[in-house]
């Protein structure tokens, strides 16, 4: 689909300065808000479009689509943390409830699956329950930006360093921060994408069985997992079917739908690949009905 085509949104002003935008057919009584990796922001991942049209045909289902700015939208991700998101998120999944919205799924990409993830830590957050999550491309940040900036153990020493001087919200020195990173990324923010363990580290594919069945068990409600086949930021080595299926295997709750989106990268470029994933995500929100 074009990008560069108009398109409609209601928008949801929800708390001052904030405001969510939903697409599909409007009004539905269920919701899925959309979460992007870090550098996205509202309307910046394109294969929405293809998802919306497909929940829109899906007229018994009765969804619609949200996207919204969290702090760490665009270029804000660099001084900000999984925990900030999951508060922004829990607070438009509370509108979304007091507007009548019956299911309200969250649906990750890139490093908005490892949000998903760390929104299932409900003791921790106390963040406000959902009915289903879907995750694309959950990929591992610490094995990516290796692929880019061999040198990452280094990176994570001297952010450790700042952190332990009190520094963990002090911007990192320039020459230790992957480059697709951009320059104002914090030293807690740097450990936390690159350091094994880190707060970010839920999909690294030398994480051992039991850290897997514990992240894998948190999920309480069904989880669509759709990794991209051909995903230009998975090291070589890393068997992303295994990994499937895997998480398939750790997690009571994990959408036997879950597979790997045939032949297309990290973004879902490809026309027939954005198809499919609209087509898998109906068959699974089938599931919650």
């Amino acid at each position: 689909m074009n990008a560069n085509v108009p398109f409609s949104v209601t928008v949801h002003p929800y708390r001052p300065g904030y405001a969510a935008y939903e697409t599909g057919s409007i009004g539905r009584k269920n919701a899925i808000v959309f979460i992007g990796g870090l550098g996205d922001g509202p309307h910046s991942v394109q294969y929405l479009r293809t998802v919306a049209k497909y929940l829109e045909g899906a007229e018994s289902l009765s969804y619609s689509l949200f996207e919204f700015r969290l702090r760490s939208s665009f270029s804000g991700f660099g001084t900000a943390s999984l925990a900030d998101d999951v508060a922004d998120i829990s607070t438009l999944v509370k509108y979304l409830r007091s507007v009548g919205k019956e299911k309200i799924v969250l649906f990750g990409h890139s490093t908005g699956c490892q949000d998903c993830a760390e929104y299932t830590n409900y003791a921790k957050h106390g963040s406000s329950p959902v009915d289903g999550f879907i995750l694309q491309a959950p990929i591992s940040d610490r094995e990516a930006f290796k692929l880019e900036f061999p040198d990452t153990d280094k990176s994570v020493q001297v952010a450790e360093q700042m952190i332990a001087e009190g520094k963990a919200d002090h911007i990192a020195p320039k020459e230790v921060i992957p480059p697709s990173l951009g320059l104002a990324v914090s030293a807690y923010r740097l450990r936390s994408l690159l350091a094994k363990g880190g707060d970010e580290d839920y999909f690294s594919s030398d994480l051992d069985n039991a850290t897997v069945k514990k992240i894998w068990s948190r999920f309480d409600k069904p989880v669509l997992v759709l990794h991209s086949a051909k995903d230009e930021n998975v090291p070589r080595h890393v068997d992303q079917k295994r990994l499937n299926k895997l998480y398939q295997e750790a997690g009571a709750q994990v959408s036997p739908l879950s597979d790997l989106i045939p032949n297309t990268g990290h973004t879902v470029r490809r026309d027939s690949a954005r198809e499919w994933l609209g087509e898998r995500i109906v068959e699974f929100l089938k599931t919650l009905a």
